[in-house]
């Protein structure tokens, strides 16, 4: 997910897990659409107005019924938002990001010289970090997770 689709979704998640994703042919990110163009075409989902890319399905009937499985298990007691700051986001959206509660929320970013709330910086010259499942190798040493979910 897009950095603004990803903090629309953190910041109305209750709301947005109770209502029922449909499906979309054409993302409002351009860059998404060309990739889509010249690859792979995935199902893109839409929930209020944050788009989900579900890159690893074929079909929009495989992608619901995953999103169905997962969305069952969710322990609404017990959540934590990680978000790296790929593309482009600004401090507003970081501010609503983080809103009045940052102890569940952590946000990557590589600029060094920002001050965020519920932010862990992590050095990079290239602008797109990756992301923490396929680029974990990036992110250990600035941040203990363990630390973080135990609360301390």
């Amino acid at each position: 997910m897009m950095p603004g689709c990803f903090t629309e979704l953190v910041v109305n998640f209750e709301e947005y897990m109770s209502r029922e994703i449909q499906f979309v042919d054409e993302s409002k990110y351009p860059s998404h659409n060309q990739q889509r163009s010249t690859g792979k075409r995935y199902p893109i989902g839409l929930i209020g107005h944050a788009e989900i890319h579900f890159l690893h399905y074929e079909s929009e009937s495989e992608a619901l019924e995953k999103w169905n499985r997962r969305k069952s298990r969710i322990d609404y007691q017990h959540l934590y938002y990680v978000m790296v700051a790929n593309g482009p986001y600004d401090e507003a959206m970081l501010a609503k990001f983080v809103g009045a509660d940052a102890r569940n929320k952590v946000c990557f970013h590589r600029e060094g010289s920002r001050s965020l709330p519920a932010g862990a910086y992590v050095p990079s010259e290239d602008p797109n970090m990756g992301n923490l499942y396929s680029q974990y190798q990036r992110f250990v040493g600035y941040f203990d997770f363990a630390d973080w979910m135990l609360g301390k």
